[in-house]
């Protein structure tokens, strides 16, 4: 079991809204006073009523930055981590640093494989989904220290069955959370000090879900993605994020490796 009600420093990307908004307030009421949480996502207004509902939540007790900026462009994530870090006037005052990569995109769903053709784009959505998190791991890690510390350290990146169910049109999307969970279960081989986690949340019903209804290209996709509102499969952020807080809390998963909500839960998915 991992103390989590001592002071932290949390960091939580894609934090304006669903699973990101959900994990920041399950969270926060679970940490002690003397606690920071940096949220980052690129609108503010949403992010402040992110914070307003962690402040309420939380008894007050959690410091909140909101930090918004455009983690698509390598300037914007490069200024993304200046902020962060700059926050952070002591890491010795913290007992616990957690960084949770949660910002995603599920590309261009309109486009098959065949008609990816746009190389800014995929750079952009290369620095938003896999450069810019790897950026800012090695970020959190040269602040809190390497090898073992004062500091206990966490990293968390929210993945996706995508990783190894190859569906049409979300070629970008399936590929970065292949290539971010190979990432992280290197990191956790040179890093055992760092507990590290690969989260597949289940397929949730937020802007994003509903989102790729409106822009699968492929009708077979959209017609599944459709049905699942009919079924338990479909899960509230609420939901999902209860369950990364309690795996994160019980602290009993390999290093490295995926946890998926379903299973923590105990659905069978076919």
């Amino acid at each position: 079991m991992a103390q989590l009600n001592v002071p932290t420093f949390c960091v939580i990307t894609g934090a304006s809204r669903g699973i990101g908004r959900e994990v920041a307030i399950q969270l926060a009421q679970k940490l002690d006073a003397g606690s920071k949480m940096c949220l980052v996502a690129r609108n503010l207004t949403a992010l402040e009523e992110t914070a307003r509902l962690v402040e309420d939540n939380s008894g007050q007790k959690v410091t909140v930055v909101c930090i918004s900026g455009d983690l698509m462009s390598e300037v914007g994530a490069g200024k993304l981590n200046q902020s962060i870090w700059g926050t952070v006037d002591d890491a010795n005052v913290y007992k616990h640093a957690i960084i949770i990569h949660n910002a995603a995109s599920l590309g261009q769903m309109a486009n098959y494989a065949r008609e990816m053709d746009d190389v800014s784009y995929l750079q952009k959505f290369n620095m938003l989904s896999l450069s810019g998190p790897i950026a800012m791991t090695s970020e959190f890690i040269k602040v809190f220290g390497h090898g073992k510390g004062p500091v206990r350290k966490t990293v968390i990146q929210v993945t996706s069955a995508n990783a190894i169910d190859p569906r049409k049109t979300l070629h970008i999307y399936c590929m970065v959370k292949a290539a971010r969970n190979m990432f992280f279960r290197v990191m956790s081989l040179e890093e055992p000090e760092v507990r590290v986690l690969s989260y597949d949340p289940g397929v949730v019903d937020t802007d994003m879900y509903e989102e790729s209804i409106a822009t699968c290209k492929d009708e077979d996709l959209r017609r599944i993605i459709k049905d699942l509102s009919k079924s338990s499969f479909l899960l509230k952020p609420e939901q999902s994020a209860a369950v990364l807080v309690k795996v994160v809390e019980e602290n009993e998963y390999e290093s490295g490796s995926v946890v998926r909500c379903y299973d923590v839960l105990g659905m069978t998915v076919v």
